[in-house]
């Protein structure tokens, strides 16, 4: 009995030890055999990358096209695979490039590969045929857009984009609705993708921007819309959208306006001053960015009433607006600078300093205005009085007009104590 036991412990640890080896070996020839085929892949592109030019350059590439088939599970499958992806990337390969992938069966095996049940197998795909720009297949991942597998209509949007064509383009903005309604992509996902199409995409965000109803996805047009360069479409178009019941729709589209220039004469930086006084912290904080950036004259004092505000962003965005006025701003600092309220001083110098406006101040401490110099000298004083000092301690270091030393020195020298 003893010895069956004994013998019965012993089978059982010599099959744990057996298994343990067999798994190591496994994992040993799995990590030569990887090691071996990333090697003989490199070495595959680099030859495969050097015979795919030398062929384009000749103009004898399709005549050799035979020369460049090969099983899909094949290493030169992938090489080649790889090599013309990144000659599509080249202005003078491109065309010949997708020509030849076409050729290949690249397309229609990835194509292939669309309807495959493993999420990650169709993902791979999707991302290929993205990459290969391929614009026959537009409308097989533009059907992937009516699934409802999240992380596929993520990855077809972007190859989508990656394409770049208009009917690219039409096949995200016409499934938006229904995207955004099920929540079966990111918002920000759907914003760089649309990006991507560059100006050309322009008209057709409009179009669909007026089309749709939905808050979100005006305001995701309008963030795309701001990214790209202002045209008299695109500012009408945010004009439009002023007056929207929701606050994110707000702030994007005078975001946009903050972009334009006041050349266009249909525009009038004025509409955006009531925005200023907005309810919501964030549609004021994008009046303040947009009327700094159109150097707005008129809004001068009523920046002023915000570098006050109750949020701290807003007051920051305000005080980094006014410096944009240069010494037309002073007064306004001047004034705020006075309050009682040390965080809002405190935002206000911190936008001084950071800003280089402070350096501005320091300047005219020798100017031939002395309205301007004095005022300019009280700014810097109480900015001194805040510990905002750094740059007047520099440039007593530093600096090389001794007047504005000497008007420095006085500044920062404590009352009774010699310069």
């Amino acid at each position: 009995m003893q010895y069956t036991f004994r013998l019965t412990l012993l089978t059982i640890i010599l099959s744990i030890l057996c298994l343990v080896f067999i798994i190591l070996l496994a994992t040993t020839l799995r990590r030569v055999f990887h090691s071996w085929k990333y090697k003989e892949l490199d070495k595959q592109r680099k030859d495969f990358r050097e015979k795919l030019q030398r062929d384009l350059d000749s103009g004898k590439v399709f005549q050799r096209i035979n020369d460049y088939r090969s099983s899909s599970r094949s290493i030169k499958f992938q090489a080649i695979e790889d090599v013309l992806i990144g000659l599509i990337n080249e202005e003078r390969y491109r065309k010949e490039a997708q020509e030849i992938l076409v050729k290949l069966g690249y397309i229609t095996f990835y194509e292939k590969r669309l309807k495959s049940r493993n999420i990650i197998t169709k993902s791979s795909a999707i991302n290929k045929i993205g990459r290969m720009v391929s614009e026959s297949s537009i409308d097989k991942l533009t059907d992937i857009l009516k699934t409802k597998n999240i992380e596929a209509i993520s990855v077809a949007v972007r190859s989508l984009s990656k394409i770049g064509s208009i009917g690219g383009l039409k096949g995200i903005l016409e499934h938006m609705p229904y995207l955004f309604k099920e929540s079966l992509v990111a918002q920000k996902t759907v914003e760089t993708s649309l990006t991507n199409f560059g100006t050309q995409a322009i008209p057709m965000l409009i179009e669909y921007g007026k089309k749709f109803i939905d808050p979100r996805i005006t305001a995701t047009l309008l963030e795309v819309i701001n990214t790209l360069p202002p045209t008299k479409m695109s500012c009408s178009f945010a004009q439009d959208n002023l007056k929207s019941n929701e606050a994110e729709v707000r702030a994007k589209a005078v975001k946009v306006l903050g972009q334009a220039s006041i050349s266009y004469k249909e525009f009038d930086p004025g509409i955006l001053l009531p925005l200023v006084r907005d309810h919501v912290w964030f549609v004021r904080l994008q009046a303040a960015n947009a009327l700094g950036n159109l150097r707005y004259q008129k809004a001068l004092y009523i920046l002023g009433t915000l570098i006050i505000d109750e949020n701290w962003q807003v007051r920051n965005a305000a005080s980094l607006s006014l410096t944009k006025f240069g010494d037309a701003s002073i007064d306004i600092f001047l004034i705020a600078l006075k309050f009682k309220d040390i965080y809002a001083k405190e935002s206000i110098c911190e936008e001084i300093e950071k800003t280089n406006f402070v350096y501005r101040l320091i300047q005219n401490l020798d100017s031939a205005d002395r309205e301007l110099c004095e005022k300019s000298k009280e700014v810097l004083s109480i900015m001194h009085s805040l510990q905002f000092s750094t740059p007047l301690i520099e440039y007593l270091k530093k600096g090389e007009n001794d007047l504005i030393k000497r008007e420095i020195a006085l500044m920062i020298t404590p009352k009774g104590q010699k310069t």
